[in-house]
């Protein structure tokens, strides 16, 4: 049986600490490409922070982009797997939070004004800082921020989310719960 496709996550996999990758790994996906082998990137990262920050950086370009925490899924640029959070629960959502850090959407990060890093500079997705008082219109791949562990129990509350803990930050990421890398590469 011969290798049809190979599947890396991103950080601390795939990239160093410093997001580069070495000479050798970037040497043996040429070889992959060469073989006419499939290249997918699984990552909880926004597909903007792989194609516009990533990719140009490393030279390494994915056939298949698995994002968003599995959120969505798309094959040479074409999307062919997307879950979202319907817009009326990210805004029943909010309040529940002690900080949200950001919403994503199609078009939009919405950013709280403490919130920030250089991977959110990327273009062509807007950037919007907001106090999230105002109703966000759009569904969205993700809802992120600051809670305490109780505040967990809100998916008995919403079952169609699930909530995406993280054991090296303070940090809990709400996605729908039909977003996971795994459903995204079945339907790849």
């Amino acid at each position: 049986m011969s290798v049809k496709m190979i599947v890396t996550d991103l950080d601390n996999t795939l990239l160093r600490h410093d997001k580069t990758v070495n000479d050798y790994t970037i040497q043996v996906f040429r070889r992959i490409y060469n073989r006419g082998i499939l290249v997918v990137f699984a990552t909880a990262r926004d597909f903007r922070f792989v194609t516009e920050y990533i990719t140009p950086r490393t030279g390494i370009t994915p056939d298949i982009l698995i994002a968003d925490n599995g959120a969505l899924a798309c094959y040479n640029g074409k999307d062919i797997y997307k879950k979202m959070i319907p817009s009326k629960i990210v805004n029943a959502l909010m309040p529940r939070f002690k900080l949200v850090r950001c919403v994503s959407t199609e078009d939009a990060y919405y950013l709280s004004g403490e919130y920030s890093n250089d991977h959110w500079s990327i273009g062509k997705k807007a950037t919007i800082i907001t106090d999230f008082s105002k109703v966000i219109e759009d569904d969205a791949f993700y809802l992120d921020g600051n809670t305490d562990k109780s505040t967990l129990i809100l998916t008995k509350d919403y079952p169609d989310i699930r909530a995406v803990t993280y054991s090296d930050v303070d940090l809990v990421t709400i996605v729908h719960q039909e977003a996971t890398k795994l459903k995204a590469l079945i339907a790849v």
